[in-house]
């Protein structure tokens, strides 16, 4: 690793007269520093910048085959960075000293700090971190605020636990999703569902729909529409999930789910919590839906069985009430062969079709 220290034996200056050095001195008188590996053996071949302390670049290159690298002063400044490849070192360079005799100038240059540039990516790091645990904090304590006001667009749904750890909220995230998918992994036994057994259920006979106009109005909107959380369309999709809409509350799950996690408040990502516990009670076969696309592989990591026991659990959707699998199950049953796996995809798409509208 280079080190550049006030000391002969690692860092020399030179002077090159343009008489004596015309065909590579530059056009503007400066200096050439020779940087050393180790003592007596240059560093040559190493990308270099030279630089006011403020950002300026003054010059930049490669060290030549004697480890040389040339830089220049900067009227009215002192302070400048020579970096390399692996270190950095921070210069004080008085006026006086570019103007001085080459073999004063090492003396006349003080060495402000030298560190690796590895040291500087750690410190970075380190700074990243500990930024990013201060904007934690900060959404922490936002939840605390929100969690004792309750008062949310979707406070409905009950309170959340008054303090907010990582350890309780995931704790109760996976206890839902592994009921949900050991209900899956269950279904799928022994050939999983069978599609013949296929029967129509209209919306409210897996409970109240009020509202539900709202909600073919979401279903139908443009994609841009329900990316976003709030306007009259949203609001008016929360109103029916406030008054018991299982669609609606669907519906909710399914946008906050598909929003990055990290662009969720602390309070958002508990509702998702609440919203899939509430669902998985009343047995909405969208929930199960959403789960069977990230189904794991299957043994031997063969991507076709994979392919099939997402099939499989999307048919298990389905089944549960899934209009969204419906579609897409029914769409591949028709083309089945069997003639009564054929006519149960024929009623899939005919009762999703009454259920909701097309989603764009």
């Amino acid at each position: 690793m280079l080190k550049l220290l006030p000391k002969k034996t690692l860092l020399t200056l030179s002077l090159l007269s343009p008489l004596s050095h015309a065909a590579d001195a530059p056009a503007t008188a400066g200096h050439y520093l020779t940087l050393y590996a180790v003592p007596g053996v240059p560093q040559d071949d190493d990308p270099y910048t030279w630089s006011t302390a403020g950002g300026k670049q003054l010059t930049k290159g490669v060290t030549k085959a004697d480890g040389r690298a040339y830089v220049k002063g900067e009227e009215g400044e002192e302070n400048y960075i020579l970096k390399t490849v692996s270190m950095r070192w921070q210069l004080k360079v008085p006026a006086q000293c570019w103007q001085g005799a080459p073999e004063a100038f090492q003396q006349c240059m003080q060495l402000a700090k030298t560190t690796s540039r590895y040291d500087e990516e750690q410190d970075a790091l380190k700074l990243a971190e500990q930024q990013k645990d201060v904007k934690m904090q900060a959404r922490i304590a936002a939840y605390a605020v929100a969690a004792r006001a309750n008062d949310d667009a979707l406070a409905w749904l009950g309170r959340v636990p008054s303090n907010w750890t990582i350890e309780s909220y995931g704790t109760r995230l996976l206890r839902i999703g592994d009921k949900v998918a050991a209900q899956i992994s269950n279904a799928l036994k022994d050939g999983g569902p069978d599609a013949r057994q296929f029967v129509c259920r209209a919306p409210d006979h897996y409970g109240p729909v009020p509202n539900q106009a709202a909600v073919d109005a979401w279903i139908g909107a443009p994609r841009a529409v329900r990316s976003v959380r709030s306007g009259p369309a949203w609001h008016a999709l929360v109103a029916a999930g406030e008054k018991g809409n299982w669609m609606a509350r669907l519906e909710l799950y399914y946008t906050l789910s598909s929003v990055n996690v990290s662009e969720l408040s602390l309070l958002e990502q508990y509702r998702i919590v609440q919203l899939m516990e509430w669902l998985h009670k009343k047995q909405v076969g969208g929930l199960y839906s959403y789960f069977s696309a990230s189904m794991p592989a299957a043994p031997g990591n063969s991507r076709s069985a994979t392919w099939r026991m997402q099939d499989q659990a999307s048919l298990y959707a389905a089944m549960l009430g899934s209009y969204d699998d419906q579609n897409s199950r029914g769409r591949v049953l028709q083309a089945e062969s069997d003639t009564a796996l054929a006519e149960a995809g024929n009623n899939m798409l005919a009762c999703a079709k009454a259920a909701l509208p097309k989603r764009h």
